[in-house]
């Protein structure tokens, strides 16, 4: 059985900046394709104010009893913890989602449909029985968005060294410094799918992204030098 704060990794999905509850996700997504016809692309404010996971609910409680602000749900009762709510960043995308979110079960202060925290004008919650839709297939998330800093940081070495040998024709073109450096976060992002198979053997693919997180790897690593 599920408890706020620690869900399951099979009962969540990725959307662009954090987690969310996969019905969830799939009204934010619709959402999120739908508000950026206009040019504002939404995303939670960080990773941990959309799905959070019941150690950060009590930091942030934590800060609010110390300081009286910002304002945190206790432990264990708010909707983060369910994957159920986002915190957005600007003003102009919580208009977006003052005028679209009703439609997609997304409510927030000012909205069509209410928040379950009136006082956050950057707080929504999802409603479950207002969408039925699908999410979009274009608005896939890119893997690059699923891996750690780890394999992200081997991955930005490797994808720029390759980068300056192709603008510069080729690598007997340019130091052999830049090679070596290429080798090495290749070396690393083989080491890392190494371990997401060992983890994956433990228990599952489904977990982190495993499965999403070693294609990408594979397809970077495969065929080429550096």
């Amino acid at each position: 059985m599920s408890e706020n704060g620690n869900m399951p990794a099979s009962e969540l999905a990725p959307i662009p900046g954090g987690k969310l509850r996969k019905d969830a996700a799939v009204a934010w997504l619709a959402m999120r394709s739908d508000v950026g016809k206009s040019g504002v692309w939404i995303c939670p404010t960080s990773p941990r104010t959309a799905y959070r996971p019941f150690a950060d609910q009590q930091y942030f409680w934590g800060i609010y009893q110390r300081a009286g602000h910002p304002i945190a749900a206790r432990p264990g009762t708010s909707n983060h913890g369910w994957g159920l709510a986002v915190d957005i960043p600007t003003p102009a995308m919580q208009a977006a989602v003052r005028d679209h979110g009703h439609k997609y079960g997304w409510g927030i202060r000012g909205g069509g449909l209410p928040s379950d925290a009136p006082s956050e004008a950057w707080h929504c919650t999802y409603h479950p029985d207002v969408y039925k839709g699908k999410a979009p297939e274009h608005d896939h998330v890119h893997p690059y968005k699923l891996m750690n800093d780890r394999e992200r940081a081997a991955r930005d070495v490797l994808i720029k060294q390759r980068r300056i040998a192709k603008n510069h024709g080729g690598w007997d073109k340019i130091d052999e410094s830049h090679l070596e450096d290429a080798k090495a976060a290749k070396k690393a992002l083989r080491r890392f799918a190494r371990n997401i198979e060992a983890a994956a053997q433990k228990s599952g693919w489904e977990k982190n992204n495993r499965k999403a997180r070693l294609d990408y790897i594979n397809k970077l690593i495969g065929g080429q030098s550096g």
